[in-house]
């Protein structure tokens, strides 16, 4: 009998490509209706269906939403030289080391001493969905996806720990939690995914839908994964796609 053997990161992106047409469609048709409710309101008469759908629109077009990406993958090169650069912490305290898992694929391992680590991407986004596959070992702390990165006092970011996972935005260093569930940090390999289109954001761990939250559209910024604790984390993908409205 053969023994079948699933790429990891390959299924990783075929369920982010459904995170997204399924959840950000959703935040889509609830922001045409409210539309459609607002203008009914102000001119006093209700809409026949045809005038509905004149005023119908999405915010994300699932069809033509993907313009551009980039994904990171570990090699065997010198980490983070490519498009995805440490921007804080220190390379030698973090002791990285690729190795290859039994899928053969490549895992990166960071081993953090309750420093701050943030990676990001060159060039700027602005709606978009993102995505990493990771693992932890003994970690007691953050892994966060940062989105809409400006500077360390402005950004957006879904974060998880060992006792919540939050939607939440950075301005002007003030922090601003758009929405928060408790849920406890994986012990195998998970994929934590975020949608930001508009003023709709959505969190999913594991392709369940956890957090959903509103707030402001901000203007395009960087997008990376920021760690903060004491542990090891282990990361096989990094990916990043960008929606037009």
């Amino acid at each position: 009998m053969k023994t079948l053997k699933f790429n990891l990161p390959a299924i990783a992106v075929m369920a982010f490509v459904l995170f997204l047409a399924g959840t950000i469609s959703s935040c889509s048709t609830k922001s045409s209706k409210e539309e459609d409710e607002k203008v009914e309101e102000a001119e006093g008469h209700e809409h026949d269906s045809t005038e509905a759908n004149h005023h119908d629109h999405d915010e994300v077009s699932t069809n033509e939403g993907v313009t551009d990406s980039v994904m990171w993958m570990p090699s065997t090169e010198q980490s983070f030289s490519g498009q995805l650069k440490l921007v804080e912490g220190d390379a030698l305290k973090l002791n990285m080391a690729t190795s290859s898992d039994n899928d053969g694929s490549k895992v990166l391992s960071l081993s953090l001493s309750g420093e701050k680590v943030l990676l990001l991407f060159d060039g700027t986004f602005e709606n978009l969905g993102s995505n990493i596959l990771f693992k932890t070992e003994g970690y007691q702390g953050q892994v966060a996806i940062v989105h809409h990165y400006t500077d360390e006092s402005n950004y957006d970011y879904l974060s998880l720990s060992n006792v919540s996972m939050q939607l939440g935005r950075v301005e002007n260093g003030k922090i601003n939690v758009l929405d928060k569930e408790d849920i406890k940090m994986p012990g195998d390999w998970a994929t934590l995914a975020v949608s930001a289109a508009g003023e709709h954001y959505k969190g999913s761990l594991n392709d369940k839908l956890v957090n959903h939250g509103h707030g402001e559209t901000r203007p395009a910024g960087r997008v990376g994964i920021r760690l903060e604790g004491k542990g090891k984390v282990m990361l096989k993908m990094i990916e990043v796609v960008s929606l037009s409205e």
